[in-house]
């Protein structure tokens, strides 16, 4: 019995630092976060240009907002790039003027049944500044027989403009800006996969983590992009995320200085929240995982996602928002749930 008490005494305790150091790496995050999106702060006449964005959308359907320019088959150049591939083509879309941010950029490695090979897209999180943890994972998921792209999302890395840090024009306090570099990447992603499927591949999988996976949530909303999808911790509803959590204090604060309240984007949410649709993919199709600390995408809205989409596989474990573990295990889940897309690891 003494021995049982000091087990449950010594894991309350793990527990709670696992807990604190949780709070302590997001707070900092978000403290850097709120200082660089502080310098994008949107003209005092924002609210007019934010209702007529919204109005000019209140009656479009999730195929309307996200439709490709008619005619648009951009030419795609591949050049080689150390042992992969790096993959370019112009942007359906460009939410700004940055040179920089109007090319689709993909990193490619190919696995070892080529082209017609099942490819995974990897989309990191917002201000993601080092890809070394994202080219780790493409050479684990060659060893199972994967190809992987690694996607530049907006105003990150070879995206981002000259003087920025990466994606602090990603998600600020332009709600309009925001919403148009989301779609930006949506519309990237279909140009992309519909180019992969012309390749011959023959299964495409989805791998997102927080931004990342909001993006990749919403594409498989219009369209089956993907075959497969790995969610971790995704940004599925942006209104908690600006307007609740801590993540969102200083787009708040820039907002609430113009008197506008989050009703005034609401009409909008359904063509931007991808808990507010529903995916192009069957519920074993995809997997979600969470944070228990985690107060941008808590436990408990994931659970609603999870049965919004119709109760599709939901792991949570103990971590923040932000963290690295969740993408170990993903992988290691996605091998026991999906056996038979897998080849057995080489070592």
């Amino acid at each position: 019995m003494k021995a049982n008490g000091r087990a449950a005494f010594a894991a309350g305790w793990l527990s709670l630092l696992h807990r604190r150091w949780a709070r302590c790496v997001d707070e900092a995050s978000f403290a850097w976060i709120s200082l660089l999106q502080a310098r994008h702060r949107p003209e005092p006449t924002f609210r007019q240009r934010l209702e007529a964005y919204v109005e000019s959308w209140r009656g479009a359907s999730l195929d309307q907002y996200y439709a490709l320019p008619s005619g648009c088959s951009p030419a795609l150049s591949v050049a080689k790039r150390g042992n992969g591939l790096r993959i370019r083509f112009p942007s359906p879309l460009s939410p700004g003027p940055e040179r920089r941010n109007r090319t689709a950029v993909f990193d490619f490695w190919l696995g070892p049944e080529g082209w017609s090979g099942p490819t995974m897209i990897l989309a990191h999180g917002l201000m993601s500044v080092s890809d070394v943890g994202y080219r780790y994972w493409a050479g684990r998921l060659g060893a199972l027989g994967w190809n992987a792209a690694f996607m530049h999302l907006p105003y990150h890395y070879a995206r981002r403009p000259f003087g920025l840090f990466p994606g602090e024009m990603c998600v600020t306090a332009d709600l309009v800006h925001t919403a148009e570099t989301l779609r930006q990447g949506v519309l990237e992603l279909r140009v992309f996969v519909r180019w992969l499927r012309a390749q011959g591949t023959r299964l495409v999988g989805g791998w997102g983590i927080s931004y990342g996976g909001w993006v990749l949530a919403e594409a498989a909303c219009v369209e089956r992009v993907f075959d497969r999808l790995m969610l971790l911790e995704p940004i599925f509803r942006i209104e908690h995320a600006m307007w609740e959590s801590p993540s969102g204090r200083g787009i708040r604060r820039t907002l609430e200085r113009l008197g506008i309240s989050a009703e005034a984007a609401a009409p909008h949410l359904r063509l931007v929240c991808p808990s507010l649709a529903r995916p192009h993919l069957k519920p074993e199709e995809v997997l979600l995982l969470g944070g228990i600390y985690d107060r941008v995408v808590p436990l408990r809205l994931l659970e609603e996602f999870r049965d919004a989409w119709r109760g599709c596989h939901l792991y949570p474990f103990p971590q923040g928002h932000v963290g690295y573990r969740l993408m170990r295990e993903s992988l290691g889940i996605a091998q026991e749930i999906w056996p038979g897309d897998f080849a057995p690891a080489r070592h």
